[in-house]
């Protein structure tokens, strides 16, 4: 919405609008969700995940994982078992917006194809920091996604969801919208 401001100056009125304030997502993040078919608020990553599992002809299952390691987030592996599923870890006790950029991260490595470590079902989830391009890319992927499905909607009505641990005013208002 734009504000007009009038001023008076010397006897004549002046109009002048502020600039609108708008969201910038770079184009090749919005891209990669509007040719899967995804706008806000229907850019979730069970949402992204669904259009990949169509997409590959894979199987992506979420599972909570515990590590005693602080600076362990996520991790994503292809199933020993069936090497079409693909698991992706996460840590249930951050808050929902850090399990929300953790899962977008992960699932930017399979949206990229890029290659996966070798690891097997009983592995431990390792501390990884942003040291190569591709990591870089899929940080760069998270926290564009997660800027786009902020982008504003119109309500909609949405089911109840599980209970979040998130202590935070942000990652309360996060759970009152059902944003996970």
């Amino acid at each position: 919405m734009r504000i007009q401001r009038r001023s008076l100056y010397r006897g004549m009125t002046v109009v002048r609008q502020a600039a609108q304030q708008t969201v910038h997502v770079d184009n090749w993040i919005t891209c990669e969700f509007s040719k899967r078919g995804l706008t806000p608020p229907h850019c979730t990553p069970k949402a992204l995940a669904r259009a990949l599992e169509r997409e590959h002809q894979i199987t992506i299952a979420f599972r909570p994982h515990v590590s005693d390691d602080p600076g362990v987030y996520g991790m994503l592996y292809r199933s020993e078992e069936d090497e079409h599923t693909y698991i992706v870890l996460f840590r249930a006790n951050h808050s929902i917006v850090l399990r929300r950029l953790t899962v977008f991260h992960e699932l930017a490595h399979l949206l990229f194809d890029q290659e996966l470590p070798d690891v097997n079902t009983s592995c431990t989830l390792r501390r990884s920091l942003v040291v190569d391009a591709k990591e870089a890319r899929a940080e760069a992927f998270a926290v564009g996604a997660m800027h786009y499905s902020f982008y504003p909607t119109a309500p909609l009505q949405r089911p109840k969801r599980e209970k979040d641990v998130a202590l935070s005013a942000f990652g309360q208002y996060l759970k009152r919208i059902a944003y996970w």
